[in-house]
Formats: structure tokens, C-alpha cells, sequence
């Protein structure tokens, strides 16, 4: 099965994504969006309108979905790691 998930745009609409194909996401300009790079078609990153730490959780549980709720946990590091 191929994993597609669904992210809101700032501007509206949505953005469908193969998680697959996701490289990362950074915090963008606005706290309360993210910018995720996608191979292939969005190298440069596309803004949506979830936070780094909702979008993790949103591709962390498509990944890792087998029709069972899966156990893990996402840890942050923090800000003054680089």
C-alpha cells in the first residue's frame, strides 16, 4: 500500500504527500506552519499549515501505520542543539 497523507495549506486547499518521498521539515516563518521537502516535485520545501511538531506526528503515524495504533514516541531535541 502506498501511504498518502493529507496537510492543510496557509492559503487553503490541501496538499496530498507520499510519505515515502518526504526528506524533512523545517519550522518555517510562522511558528505555526511547517515547510516539508519532498523528493521529486517540492526539493525546495512547500509551506503547510501545521507545526513541525503536528506534522511529525502526522508522518510518524503514517509510516508506521499497519492498521493498529503504533507505540512510539517523537522526542525533540532542544534549541540549543545544532
Amino acid at each position: 500500500m502506498i501511504q498518502i497523507i493529507s496537510c492543510p495549506l496557509p492559503g487553503g486547499g490541501r496538499a496530498l504527500l507520499k510519505t515515502s518521498d518526504i526528506g524533512g521539515a523545517t519550522t518555517a516563518k510562522n511558528p505555526q506552519e511547517c515547510d516539508v521537502y519532498v523528493l521529486g516535485w517540492a526539493q525546495e520545501g512547500i509551506t503547510i499549515d501545521l507545526s513541525v511538531e503536528e506534522f511529525a506526528e502526522v508522518w510518524v503515524s503514517a509510516l508506521l501505520d499497519e492498521g493498529e495504533t503504533p507505540e512510539y514516541e517523537i522526542v525533540f531535541t532542544s534549541d540549543d542543539l545544532h
